[in-house]
């Protein structure tokens, strides 16, 4: 008897993505779709395309997604991101994954990431593996950002991309380095940092010349730039935004 599978997706205003997430896992015996109080067509449009919807808090995106797991009653659980897609490979490779017999509990899968609707292979964002292939009872960290499932073992790797379709355009890239950055600063300052001068000087060109230079962003031209430069004024952001928190302190 094979292992039964639940796919998950927490979303927020995501009517141009959802339907295209949900259909690239139709493996799975079961969709879930957790809405964070969206106020487009999401959660319509999910049902209409043969998920269950629930609604639910956003509480940081590790909380977030553990309260999302609850509604998942499969033995086996994939998680994504609305924007993200399962290649016809790894569908193959994660059907394959849970009816084996290896022992393994966890998977890691390779995320390809968009930027300007150009795949980065360069700029240290691939290869990318993150664990969204585990058993039910796994959860993730509590992280308000960049969450992980807390794992327990060996790891295993499943052939196949997660194509991660984030970036689209610059004004959709701005949109979320102001969320993103927000949560990054507070979850620092939760920790008990404090932005200073310094880090607003230091961090930002480090990443630069880190992504440029280092991991070869260059040879994407204009693209691995354009990235290269983002990427460090969100640093400079984050740091910005964590030194007003520590100063209202």
């Amino acid at each position: 008897m094979s292992n039964k599978i639940s796919a998950v997706i927490i979303t927020k205003n995501e009517e141009e993505n959802i339907t295209a997430a949900i259909e690239s896992v139709r493996f799975a015996d079961q969709i879930v779709v957790a809405d964070t109080n969206s106020d487009d067509n999401t959660a319509e449009l999910a049902r209409n395309a043969g998920a269950e919807v629930f609604n639910i808090s956003f509480d940081g995106f590790g909380r977030t997604k553990n309260k999302a797991l609850e509604f998942c009653t499969g033995d086996w659980i994939i998680s994504l991101d609305a924007d993200e897609r399962v290649s016809p490979e790894l569908s193959r490779g994660i059907l394959d994954a849970v009816n084996n017999e290896d022992g393994l509990d966890c998977y890691a899968i390779n995320r390809l990431t968009y930027f300007l609707g150009k795949p980065v292979k360069r700029s240290g964002w691939f290869p990318d593996y993150v664990v969204r292939l585990f058993k039910n009872g796994y959860r993730f960290s509590d992280s308000l950002v960049h969450e992980s499932v807390e794992t327990k073992g060996e790891v295993g790797k499943i052939p196949g991309y997660l194509y991660h379709h984030s970036y689209r355009d610059l004004h959709q890239y701005m949109e979320k380095l102001n969320n993103y950055t927000s949560l990054n600063a507070a979850q620092m300052s939760e920790t008990g940092k404090r932005g200073s001068l310094l880090d607003m000087i230091i961090h930002p060109p480090a990443v630069f010349l880190k992504m440029f230079v280092f991991k070869v962003g260059f040879l994407d031209g204009i693209t691995g730039f354009l990235l290269a430069v983002l990427s460090s004024y969100h640093v400079f952001v984050k740091y910005a935004k964590l030194r007003q928190i520590s100063r209202q302190k």
